[in-house]
């Protein structure tokens, strides 16, 4: 939350026209910052993929999608509903959906252009006959289940699956693909190991069988900061893109991979990307602030009185609360910043309102 009556960030998007006393900027230069730091990562092998679903991360679809777009390989989604919605306004990029599909989805996927995972055949036929009106061939990833126990095929079962995937028109295998389970959760990786080693056993089965090789992707935006091997044919990036780390583990097993036996970092090139990449939040939750008042020692502030002031200081009034989705946890906790400098929020968070410290703010 950044409270500033500057004007917008040069390289953001925002409504202002008419004023507005709260809004979210998206910076699409930190966008293309974040996807040239995952792309340096990769190096010439893997396709770039950056996830765009849930309203790319709430950051707004619209946006984000036609920003990325030169910048990637391909966009990924989890729905038909938002293959169609990122056609739009992206009607070029390749598209890949990998979240649960219904029979009655495929004609919406297959308008859209998207490849998409499958595991099931029910859902195979119906993308297969779309495809053949169409007059098109849609490309299919079999979801396999390494150790998730979500959407997926066991491992025995892809290769026959595969293989009937061949048996039907308009359609063709491209991929196998899974999902880590907690590869951002711990600096142990030993269990994601065993899931990449599980999906690299089912391609293998896949081939096999006859199918030509599909292409092998499960690197999420932990597995594609951390570790080279899980990059595949595709890396999918979902936080990072938004120039957030998966968590402090995540950050912390960055580190430690790359300390020297010693324990000691290797020196620092001239790119600083080299010893920590240096992602860049895209959002921001600006407000401008509707009044400054003093506080006396001793003051109480907001409902329920949960602050009282150790010494006279300034408070400030941000035009929002629970309401506009200020979370009401942060009463007492949490932090805005007010032209750069980190001040406090006191009291409780109200329902349109909280109220913020700004006794050090020049």
């Amino acid at each position: 939350m950044m409270v500033s009556a500057a004007s917008p960030h040069p390289n953001a998007t925002s409504a202002l026209d008419p004023p507005l006393a709260t809004w979210c900027e998206i910076d699409v230069g930190a966008l293309a910052h974040n996807a040239k730091t995952i792309r340096q990562r990769l190096g010439s092998g893997p396709r770039l993929g950056m996830v765009v679903k849930a309203d790319a991360y709430g950051h707004g679809l619209a946006v984000v999608a036609p920003a990325l777009a030169p910048l990637v390989d391909w966009l990924i989604v989890n729905s038909a509903g938002e293959a169609t919605a990122v056609r739009r306004v992206a009607p070029d990029v390749p598209l890949y959906s990998c979240g649960p599909l219904l029979p009655f989805d495929a004609p919406a996927i297959v308008a859209a252009r998207a490849r998409t995972v499958v595991v099931d055949m029910d859902v195979v036929r119906a993308l297969g006959a779309a495809s053949v009106t169409a007059g098109v061939v849609t490309p299919l990833h079999i979801k396999v289940e390494t150790g998730t126990h979500r959407q997926g095929l066991a491992v025995g079962d892809v290769a026959a699956f595969a293989v009937a995937v061949g048996d039907v028109d308009g359609v063709v295998l491209e991929g196998v693909t899974t999902h880590y389970a907690d590869i951002e959760d711990t600096t142990d990786h030993r269990f994601a190991d065993r899931q990449r080693e599980r999906l690299e056993a089912a391609r293998a089965a896949v081939v096999d069988a006859g199918p030509p090789r599909p292409m092998l992707h499960s690197a999420n935006s932990a597995a594609t900061l951390l570790d080279a091997r899980t990059h595949g044919d595709l890396v999918r990036v979902g936080i990072a893109t938004y120039g957030l780390w998966p968590s402090k583990e995540t950050q912390a097993a960055w580190i430690e991979r790359r300390l020297r036996k010693d324990g000691t970092l290797p020196p620092r090139s001239v790119d600083e990307d080299t010893v920590v990449p240096t992602l860049q939040p895209v959002l921001s939750w600006r407000a401008r602030l509707t009044q400054v008042k003093e506080v006396p020692a001793g003051g109480f502030v907001g409902y329920g009185r949960t602050y009282r002031a150790t010494h006279a200081s300034k408070v400030a009034i941000v035009p929002i609360g629970y309401h506009e989705g200020y979370d009401r946890r942060l009463s007492n906790v949490g932090h805005v910043l007010v032209d750069g400098v980190r001040c406090p929020v006191r009291g409780r968070v109200c329902m349109n309102m909280i109220m913020v410290d700004v006794t050090d703010v020049p």
